[in-house]
């Protein structure tokens, strides 16, 4: 089975314009060169490993850490005070009815008790 190339099918000589278009430069050459030149690179680079790099930012990431910590402290007391006012106008809010506690004593009896808290202000 032939692979199919365009609606007529393969056309070589498309194929063979579109190869030399995408072939490198230099040959195989030239991928041997890019590779020792990015290994050179590499290696004579002690300096620049990306964990060097990132010594070289620490104080702008302590500065951005501590702004952070800052911002989230500054948000959560908000927030809690937010919350305080809130639940302090729902009890200011409602009303409390009155409660008339009786407590039976050993002088009278538990019906003088209960007439005096039905009939009680």
């Amino acid at each position: 089975m032939e692979p199919r190339i365009g609606p007529d099918g393969r056309d070589d000589e498309l194929t063979r314009a579109l190869r030399e278009l995408q072939a490198p430069v230099g040959g195989e050459a030239f991928w041997e060169g890019l590779e020792r030149r990015i290994l050179a690179r590499i290696s004579s680079t002690e300096d620049d490993i990306w964990w060097r790099q990132l010594a070289r930012w620490r104080s702008g990431l302590a500065v951005a850490g501590a702004a952070a910590v800052l911002v989230a402290a500054f948000a959560a007391h908000h927030s809690n005070q937010v919350r305080s006012l809130a639940a302090y106008r729902e009890i200011d809010a409602t009303t409390v009815a009155p409660v008339q506690v009786a407590s039976e004593t050993e002088r009278e009896a538990s019906r003088d008790v209960t007439l005096r808290y039905v009939v009680g202000p």
